[in-house]
């Protein structure tokens, strides 16, 4: 195993109720209802402004990349203010992500959050001084599933380490559909984990957990046969 990427909301943190009170916040001047759902059967895994494009685009109702620019610095708001009052990460996900540095694995997030979230958040949870980089929704064109991002991550560890790390020998940690396409599409190997989708969901992950307190660096190895 050469690298270990790692997804944040679903992952690190339990942020999705968070972000889906943030987008039907608002949503609800402009006349949407966005429910639980439907947040979680069509949009999870999306960035802000795919999400928020995609919403109008079902609807069929037009809106402009400014608009969208002004629901994203709303919504972040919201987020953020949730954040600051406490978000706890989920069960394993820290143990596992400072067991993987110990192990001296080079350790990136690749999220479809923004970067100020994330920080915010990992911050928070501890897990930031363990990780090397953060791919965020403002370092890509394209969002998940479009593999960019993790194309990104694995070349700037590659960068900062000096070393070849082969993206076949790298685990991806993912919670959403969107995200396990995006990194098998780089040939990553991918623990899925059962936090926002059921696991008949995650069919395309190399293996499916409930919970990663029930993870060790030796199972991620194990994915990519040593």
């Amino acid at each position: 195993m050469d690298a270990l990427i790692l997804d944040f909301d679903g992952v690190i943190i339990d942020s999705e109720p968070i972000h889906l009170r943030a987008f039907a916040s608002v949503l609800a001047p402009r006349g949407i209802i966005l429910t639980r759902e439907e947040y979680y059967a069509k949009y999870l895994g999306f960035d802000d402004h795919d999400c928020l494009a995609t919403v109008f685009a079902d609807r069929g109702m037009p809106i402009t990349d400014d608009e969208i620019r002004l629901l994203t610095a709303a919504k972040s708001a919201l987020v953020k203010a949730a954040y600051r009052q406490g978000v706890p990460a989920l069960p394993g996900a820290y143990e596992l992500v400072a067991s993987a540095e110990l192990a001296g694995l080079p350790i990136a997030i690749c999220s479809g959050g923004l970067r100020e979230e994330i920080e915010l958040a990992g911050q928070a949870v501890g897990v930031l001084e363990h990780v090397m980089t953060i791919i965020s929704a403002e370092n890509v064109a394209c969002g998940k599933p479009d593999p960019e991002g993790y194309r990104m991550a694995l070349e700037t560890m590659c960068q900062l380490t000096g070393q070849t790390l082969r993206a076949t020998h790298t685990v991806v940690i993912e919670d959403s559909p969107a995200g396990i396409e995006a990194a098998k599409a780089m040939r990553m190997k991918v623990l899925a984990v059962t936090t926002s989708y059921a696991a008949s969901a995650l069919i395309m992950a190399d293996r499916v957990v409930q919970s990663l307190a029930d993870v060790t660096v030796a199972d991620l190895k194990h994915l990519t046969g040593g």
